[in-house]
């Protein structure tokens, strides 16, 4: 087994952990100095929150929602939580996960990547050992470790996969990676996948399960969900195959968390429907839309192996509109504190939209060319009818809070699902949250 331990975690990382630990294994208070808030120049002279009749709108769904979570309590206490940790944050995540312990059934630390060959990069140095204190404060509070496995290139994983040879070399050295450190399971997080590579993923996750089941050890699967053809197309095709084999899945993986975010323009139905008449929508994840995702697993997959992921993070869009269509370029991610940070330095309060989520419009002499855009048809949204000839770029932040994130938490009660994945413990969620997830 070869596992390359790459040197990229940080070096504020052991200072981290020393606060870290102290709490989990003395239970005393964390020592150390959170993340300060950021601090943002900006050349802002404008600003508008989001329209009445979009508040109001976002508002009932807020109060249907909640009155369903209420409803569930019974359900949703036995709900899983869960979060994933980002080897890009890990002093500050491990030290939100530590502070938080009680709210946490499984950590998943995102530290290994593999290539088309096989070979796994160990991101959080885990292998080093330095982590192994923590670990085990975490497995004595019965919190299970199951880190992912991340692969993003579509030819690359299908390089891997198609080759009987380096599949089985990758399952074996999977399975020997989770034995060795003692983990619980592991997580496979394959993205950008293609059709042609569906026999081989499926062959792959059999096979992982064939080596892991046995020894005790569990098997997840992290999918990128299906927004519904009749709300993806406009002319749905007649027959669509997909990368993951959700029935395959269902049989051999003991769980598949759905990642229900990166929303932006994909429902066709929400974008005419929130976005269509003049109100600015840039969801990460619009209830509504992850309903649709939920419903349409259900049709395949087991409720009880069902782990909903939910987004703690939103984005920042350039928006503008002509010919009647408002154009979204996606700026930057934010998170809640950034995001808080950003609207104090403005001077603007964030407002429920109608996705459920905080949000707030600016405007700046600050020009941003994007790759990442899309597009919603739409009469011209009110916070783009006067721009300022000294700031004419306008700018609309989304994000969630925790209002926001346990309206999907409710939803994954409603459902009678196995649990949720908070994506992601960085440090920087709405502090709310902690007194409300179940």
């Amino acid at each position: 087994m070869t596992i390359i331990h790459r040197k990229v975690a940080s070096i504020g990382l052991a200072v981290g952990m020393v606060g870290t630990l102290g709490v989990l294994a003395a239970g005393t208070a964390f020592a150390g100095t959170p993340p300060a808030a950021a601090t943002v120049a900006t050349t802002t002279t404008t600003f508008a929150a989001p329209g009445a009749e979009a508040a109001a709108v976002a508002a009932q769904q807020t109060a249907t929602l909640m009155s369903e979570y209420t409803a569930s309590t019974a359900a949703e206490s036995k709900l899983m939580v869960g979060a994933w940790l980002p080897y890009w944050q890990d002093a500050s995540g491990s030290q939100e996960v530590a502070l938080n312990l009680t709210s946490f059934n499984e950590v998943s630390p995102f530290s290994y990547e593999i290539n088309s060959q096989g070979l796994i990069t160990d991101d959080l140095l885990i292998g080093s050992g330095v982590w192994a204190p923590y670990f085990a404060a975490l497995k004595s509070a019965n919190v299970k470790i199951i880190p992912t496995i991340a692969y993003f290139d579509a030819n690359g994983i299908y390089t891997l996969l198609s080759n009987a040879a380096t599949r089985q070399h990758a399952e074996d050295t999977i399975a020997q990676l989770v034995q060795g450190e003692g983990f619980n399971g592991i997580d496979i997080d394959f993205e950008g996948m293609t059709p042609a590579t569906r026999p081989y993923y499926s062959l792959f996750i059999e096979g992982l399960a064939m080596r892991l089941h046995p020894e005790g050890q569990s098997l997840t699967c992290t999918v990128v969900p299906r927004t519904p053809p009749s709300s993806l197309y406009v002319t749905p095709p007649a027959n669509i195959v997909y990368p993951e084999n959700y029935p395959l899945l269902n049989q051999y993986c003991d769980e598949v968390r759905l990642m229900a975010y990166d929303q932006e323009g994909v429902d066709l139905k929400l974008d005419a429907s929130k976005g269509g008449n003049g109100t600015l929508y840039g969801a990460v994840a619009d209830p509504d839309w992850v309903k649709k995702l939920v419903t349409y697993a259900l049709q395949y997959i087991s409720p009880k192996k069902i782990v909903l992921g939910i987004p703690t993070y939103g984005y920042e869009y350039e928006v503008s509109w002509a010919n009647n269509v408002t154009t979204y370029q996606v700026v930057r991610a934010f998170d809640y504190d950034d995001a808080m940070a950003r609207a104090q330095a403005i001077g603007v309060t964030p407002a429920r939209n109608n996705a459920g989520e905080l949000s707030f419009t600016y405007q700046s002499s600050t020009y941003v060319q994007s790759s990442n855009t899309y597009t919603i048809p739409s009469t011209e949204p009110a916070a783009l009818m006067t721009p300022s000839s000294t700031a004419p770029t306008t700018f609309f932040v989304s994000f969630p809070d925790a209002t926001s994130i346990m309206q999907k938490v409710a939803l994954a009660a409603q459902y009678g699902l196995k649990g949720v994945m908070l994506f992601k413990a960085d440090g920087q969620m709405d502090p709310a949250i902690w007194s409300q997830l179940p």
